[in-house]
């Protein structure tokens, strides 16, 4: 996405996802909220942007094609707001369907796939070609055609983001490109602070910094920045006062305040460095940073780790004489607020931080050995504890080569410890959701999942990845990459409960995986993890009747063939209760065909499950699958 903002997450004890590309702005109850599917948290995110989006001037014509024509292009300058436009669009369509990115398979010689068997009825896709390389995208655009007329015959429709519109378009598509233009920024930041609780008469007039800064015509990213800087200012004065009305003059105080930060960082972090010279007052000043928020004990203790690392020797004076933290805080130029440690400003905690980590490179190492340390101390929340291990993802992720990011993935899950996989969870979160390595990340992640000698603890990040934040932004990819990590599972269910709970939540992913179960059960014993995994999906009732379908018809076939009747007896049997319509009960014995063993099964296990009359009904059908239709007489014709 181009267009940056905060966002809201609900944390519980087993997913964390950053439903957008700002500010992750992170709440956490004493009690554990309930775990949300996917596409919850999907359609959360969506009605997020759709009540911060600012149409840029090709919308309403762009809406108009993709109502129409079920397809259209939307290309523009970066940080003119595609991915978000696109969204929205699809989102404004009548109806309650979610929509989802349509992220391309790549097969196993290495070419990009986008298959259009997978199309269902009203099905709403965005398709993000705007970090595709060259080669991959015109291969892409080639299987267009055959897509769209999927697209066309289920109902469906289809948003493609393309770079920019100066690069080589497919002439089939022409018709249906809308270039984007950068919203209007003033527009962009009035909506977001009014969204805040903000009263945006404040905003009139424009101060002049402000205005002098918008005419610099700055990444919308940064726009949204700034309102969530406001924002934090308002927040700290409102908690100083408890009661007072929105200003002209305390919204130009804020701006101001906000601009020297965003425009600047780098000048009040020198002033920080500078300040606090001492071992024991940077290691504080590191730890307020990557904590920003924590409780006063938590940042001693993070800082007291962060010395020790370093070998640094304690400091000799009695305790008595020694700074306490409301020294050091007002060398840090921090606050504490409740007791808990923050700055005036996210962007100066921000910017500590990657001064840390781009400033000090020997740190870099001693940084990375501490995190799962640092995530481990009794006195995190769970708050704290996912914040900071984003905190450290995000300054790995824009410098550190592939092995050495792959290196830390699998060292920290083989750990097992919680904040070691806390750390690599993160670490990978970030990795997969990347708009440039997020494919070749995601392809790692897919090869991994097939491999039967993973650590328990690789597993496990692995599982919590895709079951969490590519369950909500790629659903079919998660989707795949479950199914292999259960497929391969040696021992244990932890693959198989959530790869079952992501079909229990998405009808379209239940329906992705008997199609993906059918096509490798058709091979006898090919891969006979399948059959378990199928039969899994048949013991729960909440799904079983979706098994009644042509893909999961034609699983059962594979099951009947494949396994005795002792191992599917169990989940077949509510199919052929009392309660099941004779279309469900034809439709099971025909997939039997004739075998004898197989029919007579069905025709035990409908004796067991109803009372005589239901059992002579189902030996009625089987009678009928089993005896030869009669050849229909010739019709006569005058010689």
């Amino acid at each position: 996405m181009t267009q940056a903002g905060a966002t809201r997450t609900d944390v519980g004890a087993a997913s964390f996802v950053h439903t957008g590309t700002g500010n992750n702005n992170i709440f956490v109850e004493f009690a554990p909220p309930p775990r949300k599917p996917p596409r919850r948290l999907a359609r959360e995110e969506l009605y997020f942007h759709m009540r911060r989006f600012v149409r840029p001037a090709a919308a309403n014509a762009a809406y108009d094609t993709l109502a129409r024509d079920r397809l259209v292009v939307l290309t523009g300058p970066d940080g003119s707001g595609r991915q978000t436009a696109g969204r929205v669009l699809l989102g404004e369509l009548p109806g309650r369907e979610v929509p989802f990115e349509l992220v391309p398979d790549v097969a196993e010689n290495g070419h990009h796939n986008l298959d259009p068997e997978l199309v269902q009825p009203g099905n709403r896709l965005l398709l993000d070609l705007t970090a595709t390389e060259e080669p991959a995208r015109r291969e892409m655009a080639e299987q267009l055609p055959n897509l769209w007329e999927q697209v066309r015959e289920q109902a469906a429709h289809l948003v493609v983001l393309h770079p920019d519109a100066d690069r080589e378009l497919p002439y089939y598509v022409a018709s249906q490109v809308h270039h984007l233009a950068p919203p209007d920024r003033t527009a962009l930041l009035r909506r977001r602070l009014r969204c805040e609780g903000m009263d945006t008469r404040a905003c009139a007039p424009v101060p002049e910094t402000l205005g002098t800064y918008l005419t610099t015509r700055p990444p919308v990213r940064d726009v949204a920045r700034l309102a969530h800087a406001v924002i934090r200012l308002r927040r700290r004065h409102r908690h100083d006062l408890h009661r007072f009305t929105d200003t002209p003059e305390l919204f130009a105080e804020w701006c101001e305040k906000a601009l020297s930060t965003l425009t600047d960082p780098q000048a009040a972090v020198d002033a920080i460095v500078d300040k606090a010279t001492k071992a024991h007052e940077r290691a504080f000043c590191y730890a307020t940073a990557l904590l920003e928020g924590a409780r006063t004990d938590t940042v001693y203790a993070a800082a007291r780790i962060l010395m020790t690392a370093t070998a640094t020797p304690a400091d000799p004076q009695p305790l008595l004489e020694q700074n306490g933290t409301h020294h050091l805080l007002r060398t840090i130029e921090a606050d504490r607020v409740d007791d808990r440690h923050t700055f005036a400003q996210q962007e100066v905690a921000e910017a500590l931080c990657r001064h840390l980590w781009s400033d000090r490179p020997d740190l870099r190492g001693v940084l990375l050995d501490c995190t799962p340390k640092l995530l481990a101390l009794p006195a995190l929340d769970e708050r704290e504890r996912k914040s900071t291990a984003g905190r450290v993802a995000g300054l790995m992720t824009g410098t550190e080569p592939d092995g050495v990011l792959r290196q830390r993935v699998e060292g920290w899950a083989e750990q097992g410890t919680t904040g070691s996989l806390t750390a690599a969870t993160a670490l990978l979160d970030r990795l997969v959701q990347h708009p440039l390595l997020g494919a070749a990340w995601r392809r790692w992640v897919y090869d991994r999942a097939g491999v039967q000698a993973l650590s328990p603890g690789l597993r496990r990040v692995l599982i919590g990845v895709c079951a969490t934040t590519m369950a909500t932004r790629y659903p079919r990819s998660a989707l795949i990459r479950l199914h292999r990590l259960a497929a391969s599972e040696p021992e244990g269910q932890e693959a198989t409960r959530a790869l079952l709970d992501h079909v229990r939540d998405d009808a379209q992913a239940l329906h992705h995986l008997l199609h993906r179960l059918s096509r490798r059960l058709e091979p006898h014993n090919r891969y006979p993890r399948d059959l378990d995994l199928f039969l899994a999906v048949a013991a729960d009732r909440s799904l079983l009747a979706q098994t009644v379908t042509a893909f999961g018809l034609s699983c059962w076939r594979s099951v009947f063939r494949a396994a005795e009747p002792e191992r599917w007896r169990p989940a077949a049997a509510p199919l052929l209760g009392p309660e099941a319509a004779a279309d469900t009960l034809r439709s099971l014995i025909e997939a039997a065909g004739r075998d004898h063993p197989t029919l007579n099964a069905l025709y035990l296990t409908a004796v067991e499950a109803g009372p005589p009359a239901h059992a002579d009904r189902v030996l009625r059908l089987i009678c009928e699958a089993r005896s030869p239709r009669p050849p229909r007489p010739m019709e006569e014709t005058a010689p």
